[in-house]
Parts: structure tokens; C-alpha cells; sequence
């Protein structure tokens, strides 16, 4: 009925009630005004079936059950309808497809969803996520969303992120979806040029991330989320033989990157001579570092302390702890911690 009465809005009153003379080959209809053969046609027909078979011409299977679905008030705009009815008796795959998805979904429908159903990409169109959907204004974010997965992991293509929504659960929240295709990003969206030091390995996946992590037994597995967007770079500094590594961490800003802070293993700090060897290969690729006042720094240091200022010389040396004389974790250690572990 709701379809039907809808269906006035855009295809007007006078094509509705033409519709229904022919549909109810009534004689006397023909000298009544639109309105009256509308409200006839109403009470003749009766069944929902036989009144949109009368306006529309045929009733698409499913139709029927998705207009029951969405309940017996009103729902939206009239242009909620039009695109349900658009939807059902469209023969484009795209839209077959998002049929289908409305009917796979359990439980009522909302109007939104028809909508959302009709805007959402098409390989985000599963019932499980669509029913994490509930507003229209979110449709935008997730495509957006989506367009940024597919340009940071090598990995997404159409069928694997299909593939990855049947992981979604009833109680899981929309952005559960993004959040794990963020932890398998390998493609970085800002870098930065080492100049070919070898000493300087960029972390520049989730998985690097993750493995230095576990050597270095820190929380980098934690900061997947902050590179995918862009928001911090990591840089191992890897240096020849024994000697420890450090880890360096970069901040993004519209002048470049910013050494924000170094890192031995377990988060201490690093050895003075060390990290100035870090700071100045660095610097060296345009890494800006944090500076003191233009004065000379012993007595700028020295001022500092007599205030309670600390650490104004290496403010980027940002651990606790004291650094211990060992390199972190060796792929060997590394392949013995995941076998013991797979045991």
C-alpha cells in the first residue's frame, strides 16, 4: 500500500489513476475524478500483490516481502520507496546483487537500508555489514574507507575483501572490517629517502612493524594503525655487527618528518654516542630533530637544569630504562620463538 501510495510522488496522480481504470475495467470509473477511482481501485483490489500488479505491472519476487519487512507505518521519504521499487524491477547485476543482499538480511528492514544498500560499493555488499550500516551519512566514510585499503595493501583485491566479510560477526561494529585490512597494509603513504644508507631499514608494512616488535619487545605492533594513515614513520636503525640496533620514531608534518623519539630494545634509552650517530644520519636524509636556543648548548643545558628542565640535549632519547649491551633478537632467535610457540 505505503509502495503504491508512494508511487503518486513521482509518477503522479493522474498517471495512478489511469493505471488503475485499466486495471479495474470498470466502466463507471471512467467519468469519476482521479481520486475517486484511486480510493475504488483500493478497496477492489485489496491485496497488496494485485495493487502494485495493477501500477506496475508485474510484482518482482521478493517485492512483496521486503516492503512487509519494513513494517506497516511509513518509513522515510517517498524516495525511499521509488528506489525500492527502482531496485526490484531493475535488471542491472549491480542492483540484482543488492536485492539480494536485502533479502539475505535477517530481522526488519529500515528504510535507510534501502539506500544504503544502493550507495554502499558494491563489494562491501554483504548482509552482515550492511546490517552494521545505519545511516546513510555513513556511507560516504566507508567507501572512502575502502578506496584507502585497496590503495595501501597489495592484498585487496575484490574477492579477498569479499572473503574477509564473512569474518564480520553479529556483535562486531562496522570498522572491524577496516581495522583488520589495516594490520596486512604493505604499501606506506608517505616514506621517507635513506639515500641508500643500509644502516636505515624502514618499516614500511604492518608486518615489518610486528616483527620489530617482537624483537624489540615494544609496543610498535600497537602503531600499525597511526603509519597506515600516515600519522608516524618508523625507521630501524640496523648497524653492522654486534652492536644494538634502535628504533627511530618520525612524525609527520607538513614540513617533513620530526625525530620524536629514540628507542632501544624493551623502550630504554639509547647510549648518548649511539643515538647522535642516529640523529645525524637522519638529519642527513632531511629529518628535522628538536634543537635547543641559539646559544651555546652547555650553557643552554646548564640553564635548564637550575630550572628542572631534563634531557634538553636529546629530548628525542625518550626511553627509560638503561641500554643493554645486546642486539635485539636475530631471525634465528626470531623462527625458534615461532616454532616453540606453533608447538
Amino acid at each position: 500500500m505505503f509502495l503504491v501510495m508512494a508511487s503518486i510522488d513521482w509518477l503522479g496522480q493522474a498517471e495512478i489513476a489511469s493505471r488503475f481504470r485499466r486495471a479495474i475495467e470498470d466502466s463507471d470509473a471512467l467519468g469519476q475524478s482521479d481520486e475517486a477511482v484511486i480510493g475504488r481501485a483500493i478497496l477492489l483490489l485489496r491485496r497488496p500483490r494485485d495493487l502494485v500488479r495493477a501500477v506496475f505491472g508485474s510484482v518482482p519476487d521478493g517485492l512483496l516481502g521486503a516492503m512487509q519487512r519494513l513494517g506497516h507505518a511509513p518509513v522515510g521519504a517517498p524516495e525511499t520507496y521509488r528506489e525500492l521499487q527502482r531496485l526490484f524491477f531493475s535488471e542491472v547485476s549491480a542492483d540484482r546483487r543488492r536485492v539480494k543482499v536485502l533479502g539475505q538480511m535477517a530481522g526488519s528492514l529500515v528504510g535507510a537500508q534501502i539506500e544504503i544498500v544502493s550507495l554502499l560499493d558494491p563489494v562491501l555488499l554483504h548482509p552482515a555489514f550492511v546490517a552494521l550500516v545505519h545511516e546513510t551519512e555513513q556511507v560516504a566514510e566507508l567507501n572512502a574507507s575502502l578506496a584507502y585499503v585497496r590503495a595501501r595493501c597489495s592484498d585487496a583485491t575484490d574477492e579477498a575483501i569479499r572473503s574477509s566479510l564473512t569474518r564480520l560477526k553479529r556483535d562486531d561494529h562496522r570498522s572491524a572490517l577496516f581495522r583488520w585490512w589495516s594490520h596486512r597494509f604493505d604499501r606506506l603513504p608517505r616514506s621517507l629517502d635513506t639515500r641508500g644508507d643500509p644502516t636505515l631499514v624502514i618499516l614500511g608494512s604492518a608486518k615489518a612493524l610486528s616483527d620489530a616488535a617482537r624483537r624489540y619487545e615494544n609496543c610498535l605492533a600497537t602503531k600499525v594503525g597511526q603509519v597506515y594513515v600516515g600519522n608516524y614513520l618508523y625507521i630501524e636503525y640496523r648497524p653492522a655487527g654486534p652492536e644494538p640496533g634502535v628504533i627511530g620514531e618520525l612524525r609527520a608534518t607538513t614540513q617533513g618528518f620530526l625525530l620524536e623519539g629514540l628507542y632501544a630494545r624493551k623502550n630504554c634509552r639509547v647510549k648518548p654516542e649511539r643515538a647522535a650517530v642516529v640523529r645525524r644520519k637522519l638529519a642527513a636524509c632531511g629529518v628535522a630533530l628538536y634543537d635547543h636556543a641559539q646559544d651555546e648548548q652547555g650553557i643552554v643545558t646548564a640553564a635548564a637544569k637550575v630550572l628542572n628542565f631534563f634531557n634538553l640535549g636529546e629530548a628525542d632519547n625518550a626511553g627509560w630504562g638503561v641500554e643493554a649491551d645486546e642486539p635485539p633478537a636475530n631471525d634465528i632467535e626470531g623462527l625458534e620463538t615461532v616454532a616453540s610457540e606453533a608447538a
